[in-house]
């Protein structure tokens, strides 16, 4: 299908670029490949690094200053050469595209490959090719005077890798913004296929704001298009900005839209709280303290959710914010990351909260400290007593 600027596209790698593939890719490639092909595997290969939400090719076009039917043609060709696997997702007003690049072979594999070395041969010529084979595998064992008796190589070097065709579907675009995102659970993709630039500009679309975006999702149980609705309720246009402290503030004014899972544990922590409350909406107050949870000290979901499900099963169904805070202070401490974390950590304070009951002083069951000389009163002595301690007070008579 033909590529139209308004089409988006995201990219994926494999791993990063070393010095020898490099000059594989420009030396021994290239003469195969075209020099459009390289051009535009080196320009997918930097927007990869730096991308943070899906672009339009018309960049591409730009950047590159080709047509659209030149970048096609150049995307061909590096899929020819097992350099880039294409998956595309059709829209009604324009398509998505996932890129995914396949390392170029290292110098030393694409000059032992027949197949490759023979294609270089007849785009550069033998002299050429003898040149580059000489400048490669400098230092290699000469092989001059030997027969090659090696079996016929039936398929291209890593086209293992293209064995199994994959549906756009089973690809799942990663957004990675920290080492916490262990804690957003939030469909960008549908974010982006459903937000204009007009709702949500690009130049808004910064690492730190989709980070907050998915974190706010997460937390209040909010779906894509719902927190398409928020965020284009608190984009400024003069000057563009987004107002994260408004969009936090409808965040958790918003119904939650998912109340229900298989798993109570894996829901939003406000719909968590929700379920604990027989669907009772959660107050300001609890919603500040799970967004603190959430927000400030990342802890993911399930994690919330056993802490809090532990603190009202141990306090009277009471979220005290101080008691909440102390006991996020600890699980932190701990490095309290997953579910089984968490439940192992209520049976740690549940196990020593016994035993602080169960343990009594040692003067409790201590024997008495008796005088081996004391004599027992005498039965005059004993009434005696009795009579002095129900004696009226101020009766200062003798007894």
């Amino acid at each position: 299908m033909p590529l139209k600027g308004k089409d988006v596209y995201r990219v994926e790698m494999s791993e990063n670029l070393s010095e020898d593939i490099i000059s594989s890719l420009v030396s021994l490639y290239l003469p195969i490949i075209g020099n459009d092909a390289v051009l535009l595997y080196l320009l997918l290969h930097s927007e990869g690094r730096l991308q943070k939400t899906q672009e339009a090719h018309s960049r591409l076009f730009e950047l590159l200053g080709r047509t659209p039917d030149e970048v096609e043609q150049a995307r061909v060709h590096l899929e020819e050469y097992l350099l880039l696997r294409t998956f595309v997702q059709e829209g009604e007003s324009r398509n998505s595209y996932i890129y995914r690049l396949n390392s170029p072979l290292p110098s030393a594999s694409f000059l032992s490959s027949r197949e490759f070395y023979a294609t270089y041969v007849h785009a550069v010529g033998k002299k050429q090719a003898e040149n580059s084979a000489a400048k490669f595998l400098a230092g290699a064992i000469a092989a001059e005077g030997y027969k090659d008796i090696t079996s016929s190589v039936r398929r291209l070097p890593s086209e293992q890798d293209y064995e199994a065709a994959v549906d756009f579907q089973k690809v799942s675009p990663k957004y990675q913004f920290s080492e916490n995102d262990i804690s957003i659970n939030f469909d960008y993709e549908h974010f982006f296929n459903t937000t204009s630039d007009v709702v949500f500009p690009n130049i808004l679309r910064t690492r730190a704001n989709l980070e907050e975006i998915g974190k706010l999702a997460t937390l209040y149980g909010l779906s894509a298009d719902r927190m398409r609705i928020l965020v284009g309720h608190c984009v400024r246009l003069d000057p563009v900005s987004l107002d994260l402290e408004r969009l936090k503030r409808s965040a958790a004014s918003a119904r939650p839209d998912i109340t229900t899972a298989k798993d109570p544990y894996t829901l939003p922590p406000v719909s968590f709280l929700m379920a604990k409350q027989n669907g009772a909406l959660v107050s300001q107050a609890d919603k500040r303290i799970l967004e603190r949870l959430a927000m400030d000290m990342h802890f993911p979901n399930e994690v919330i959710n056993v802490m809090i499900e532990y603190i009202l099963g141990i306090s009277d169904n009471r979220l005290n914010s101080r008691f909440v805070d102390m006991v996020a202070g600890e699980w932190a401490r701990d490095g309290v990351r997953t579910r089984e974390e968490a439940f192992a950590e209520t049976k740690k304070k549940a196990r020593s909260g016994t035993k602080k009951q169960e343990e009594l002083p040692a003067f409790y069951n201590a024997e008495p400290i008796r005088n081996k000389n004391a004599v027992p009163a005498s039965k005059e002595e004993i009434e005696a007593m009795k009579r002095l301690l129900n004696k009226p007070k101020g009766d200062g008579r003798n007894v």
